[in-house]
């Protein structure tokens, strides 16, 4: 019998995506990093507009250097969030892939996250939250033996949420 390795880490044991049957569909969720680095990105971006806009309407001394430093910094926000997106998607990152038999999560450049399978769901939870800056709706997937499987999907009304509820309401669950 093998022993469990005693240490500092825990390794989640996650299924591969042969086990979990005919994929569905692939939609876009982030762990609790990602939602929060979104937040982070809109809220500098609007400062700096914000920023821009006043450096326009006060006009101090030196008004075209603070305010192409701080047109910079926007270009290097989208600039930056640009290339994160096309890493992302050319690496399958920040997914959630929804099979016959379950589901998948992938981290930022693709691997597996963790997965679990329709049968080991004991539970559905489901939190959304709306402010003037992002919408999100954190998902929990309670399963027996296992710590809940977590992430968030991004946006007023995300296609995955209706997804998820269709496929857990068709495999038992409210």
């Amino acid at each position: 019998m093998a022993s469990i390795p005693r240490g500092r880490f825990i390794m989640r044991q996650t299924r591969s995506e042969t086990e979990l049957g005919r994929r569905i569909g692939t939609y876009h969720a982030v762990g609790i990093v990602g939602a929060l680095a979104q937040f982070a990105v809109r809220s500098v971006t609007l400062l700096v507009v914000v920023l821009i806009v006043a450096l326009v309407w006060i006009r101090p001394d030196s008004a075209l250097l603070k305010g192409t430093v701080a047109a910079t910094a926007v270009l290097v926000l989208f600039g930056l969030r640009l290339v994160w997106r096309l890493v992302t998607a050319r690496y399958g990152g920040n997914r959630c892939r929804l099979h016959e038999g379950g589901l998948a999560v992938t981290g930022p450049l693709g691997g597996v996250r963790d997965a679990v399978m329709w049968r080991e769901v004991t539970g559905l939870r489901r939190t959304s939250s709306a402010s003037l800056l992002m919408a999100s709706h954190r998902v929990e997937i309670e399963r027996r033996g296992a710590p809940p499987l977590v992430f968030t999907a991004l946006g007023l009304e995300p296609a995955l949420i209706g997804a998820l509820s269709r496929l857990a309401a068709r495999n038992g669950l409210e």
